[in-house]
């Protein structure tokens, strides 16, 4: 009786962490989707810029909403500026105009504006402070011996949710990494 009743106990043990397992899994794919795979994958192949990090800043910046507009009024999935998206075209893309409501067009101008801020700031995390506050203050940030000892990274980023945005985004790259083996 007593081994019926242990046996009993484990195998609904078993049960209930197989099911809390499978739970687990596809709850964290549903809330770190890889919507826009082909044109993530399509643009980063050609680049270095990792597609794990593109998945992680569309999920920080818009939670894959492609018709987001912020406060501010950077749009779509990648959360860019439109006066970024006209110096980035100018820059790369010979002033051609773009619909960044148009997630190829918002994900390729997002992920070019990533390639030239880690051309010029280098460090990971400076460039994403770069993406998130402007390179203005970033640039103000590193010649400042308060936030930046070496004039090429940051120690101290003196926004909050610069700060804040820069550990959800490298948290998230690594979590996409980890989800989908990228």
């Amino acid at each position: 009786m007593l081994l019926t009743r242990l046996f009993k106990f484990i195998i609904f043990a078993l049960c209930s962490a197989f099911v809390f397992t499978s739970v687990t899994v596809v709850g964290a794919y549903a809330v770190f989707p890889c919507k826009y795979k082909t044109q993530v994958y399509a643009i980063c192949a050609k680049t270095n810029i990792p597609p794990e990090l593109v998945f992680a800043i569309i999920k920080t910046e818009s939670s894959f909403n492609e018709e987001k507009i912020s406060s501010k009024g950077a749009v779509g999935l990648m959360q860019i500026m439109p006066d970024t998206a006209n110096y980035v075209s100018d820059l790369y893309f010979g002033g051609k105009n773009f619909d960044l409501f148009y997630p190829d067009d918002n994900i390729l101008i997002g992920v070019t504006y990533l390639i030239y801020l880690f051309d010029k700031f280098e460090d990971k995390k400076t460039a994403l402070s770069a993406y998130n506050a402007g390179e203005g203050n970033v640039n103000a940030w590193l010649s400042d011996d308060k936030y930046s000892t070496d004039g090429k990274s940051l120690n101290y980023i003196p926004f909050k949710e610069t700060e804040e945005y820069c550990k959800k985004v490298l948290k998230r790259t690594q979590i996409y990494k980890i989800l989908y083996r990228l």
